[in-house]
């Protein structure tokens, strides 16, 4: 699927373009593809309809980055969605589970995960961008304890 010449060059990447410090190859997460229905079962299984816009993620306890299985790992725009996760298994190398404990970390854990996504494809002469939304955006009041479950709404609400 993905040679660890790759991973260990993202991560490099990753690294370089967030600002977190590197780690080494060994403990970098595992990579699987999986279905869109197993990443709703995953992820979103009593909320499907927030999944359906999901192409990976990073499930910390398996400390695995799952992706979906439709994603070309040759095309710079989908690998940079591998890119972001990441810079989600950096961000936990350094803070541990802060990084997603409530929905101001995990808001601000994304910010950066999109940032360096993004500058990732800017650099690589592609203008796609992702997560630009999340800078009008909020937190809701009203939060689901679930790990990762959060609630965010428009500012314009509060």
């Amino acid at each position: 699927m993905i040679t660890e010449s790759v991973m260990v060059s993202l991560m490099i990447a990753a690294s370089r373009l967030s600002g977190l410090p590197a780690i080494p190859a060994e403990q970098m997460a595992a990579v699987k593809s999986i279905s869109q229905e197993e990443i709703v079962t995953m992820q979103c299984p009593t909320e499907p309809d927030e999944c359906s816009g999901m192409v990976a993620f990073y499930d910390i306890p398996k400390n695995t980055i799952f992706l979906k299985n439709t994603l070309d790992l040759d095309s710079t725009r989908d690998l940079s969605f591998l890119l972001h996760e990441m810079v989600h298994v950096l961000q936990y190398k350094k803070f541990g589970d802060t990084i997603f404990s409530d929905c101001d970390n995990t808001v601000r854990s994304e910010k950066l995960a999109y940032a360096v996504q993004n500058k990732f494809l800017l650099n690589n002469g592609l203008f796609d961008r992702f997560g630009d939304s999340l800078a009008y955006m909020t937190c809701s009041d009203v939060q689901d304890a679930k790990q990762g479950n959060i609630k965010i709404e428009p500012i314009l609400v509060k």
